[in-house]
């Protein structure tokens, strides 16, 4: 049976040859005839074929490209391609059992992430197209990897925009409600059915590593939202004192028992708190940190809400600093995509209310098993910033 064709503008063919592969639905000219999750034929005006395509009825992305060569439409061969050469190119992602294999449109599959945890898959299937093929999707990571279980966390936030309703369930094999992986020699606790996103931060591992080659035995770090505590983990196996800051109960006990297990208790303190109020608290005492992190939830889903969280964020910022010693470094993560144009401006104005120079040390992204392709404005959505405290003359 032949997939629907729809006709999209020439502004958005044109995007589309050039390795861009979203459709808005004001592009799309005339109805759309496709059913929700279809995969449809993108042509432009004059009836050229430009893209294979995964439809949605309900987003205001109307169209997710999967492939532009025309005679590849999407079928069980395009799929098992697409995972068996993402998977591939994770080979190099080592000193961890923990990886992202599958980053949606970065690897071709929009919508679909496929995170690994030692023998265990976590995915998500974030669009409707991805939806269809779950059935496909479980049996070509099957095949390919062997794994002892399979869950699919699907959450809200992820799935609302498509007008899918959440998931969480097991798809093959079992999956615990903790699994024990091991990182940079660090061992972790995840909660894969209720922690944040897939259960762990891969796409900070970089940065992380990055962090506990600098940080120096005896220096005191603040990690501010610190979810599971990875941060702070980091710092105490290099001797350092951490103190972790997470409002979520459940969080903050499965980082006392990482911490536990990796023998570094006594270098970890686990505040249960509103992180924006430990640092209010804080601002105004004499305790100080030589390094302070920040990595705030995602503050704007959506242009609309970005003066409220530019606020945010530079009260976060503004707070940190007053916290950092003589020459102590803050390291602010966003992954906010609409905040990431305006972080430096927040930082430079956040220090000018505190009457402080800054030296940036580096800017980190998000690990290289989360892909940035440069076509692909929204596969660039972590970024950390590294600023210390500079007492040198003003310039």
């Amino acid at each position: 049976m032949a997939a629907p064709q729809l006709t999209i503008s020439a502004a958005a063919a044109k995007r589309l040859r050039h390795f861009d592969v979203w459709v808005f639905r004001d592009e799309l000219n005339g109805a759309a005839e496709a059913p929700h999750g279809a995969a449809v034929e993108l042509c432009d005006p004059d009836g050229t074929f430009v893209a294979h395509a995964w439809y949605s009825a309900a987003s205001h992305i109307a169209a997710r490209v999967v492939s532009t060569d025309r005679g590849q439409p999407i079928d069980r061969t395009l799929l098992t391609a697409r995972l068996t050469h993402a998977v591939a190119k994770r080979d190099g992602i080592t000193e961890t059992d923990a990886r992202r294999l599958v980053s949606s449109e970065a690897d071709g599959l929009p919508g679909l992430i496929v995170d690994q945890y030692g023998r265990h898959l976590v995915l998500q299937l974030r669009t409707a197209g991805c939806e269809a093929w779950r059935s496909e999707i479980v049996s070509a990571l099957t095949r390919l990897l062997r794994p002892a279980g399979i869950l699919e966390r699907d959450d809200k936030e992820f799935r609302e925009d498509e007008g899918l309703p959440p998931v969480t369930q097991i798809l093959a094999g079992a999956v615990p409600d903790r699994l024990l992986i091991t990182d940079d020699a660090l061992r972790f606790w995840v909660d894969p059915h209720h922690g944040h996103k897939t259960g762990f931060y891969l796409d900070q591992r970089d940065t992380r590593r990055a962090f506990r080659r600098a940080v120096r035995a005896g220096e005191r770090v603040a990690d501010v939202f610190a979810y599971t505590g990875a941060f702070g983990l980091a710092a105490a196996a290099q001797g350092a004192q951490a103190v972790c800051v997470e409002q979520e109960e459940a969080h903050v006990a499965l980082a006392r028992l990482t911490a536990q297990e990796n023998g570094l208790a006594g270098r970890v303190d686990h505040v249960t708190g509103n992180a924006f109020h430990w640092l209010e608290a804080k601002a105004g005492t004499r305790e100080r940190f030589d390094w302070v992190l920040l990595d705030p939830p995602g503050l704007a889903r959506v242009k609309a809400d970005v003066p409220k969280a530019r606020q945010a964020l530079h009260h976060l910022v503004r707070h940190a600093l007053t916290l950092l010693t003589e020459r102590g470094t803050l390291l602010l993560s966003v992954c906010t995509y609409h905040l990431l144009p305006l972080a430096e401006e927040i930082l430079r104005i956040a220090a000018g209310d505190v009457g402080m120079r800054l030296r940036m040390r580096a800017v980190t992204m998000q690990a290289g098993d989360h892909p940035w392709v440069l076509q692909l404005a929204m596969s660039r959505y972590l970024t950390t910033w590294w600023a210390q405290r500079d007492g040198g003359p003003a310039a």
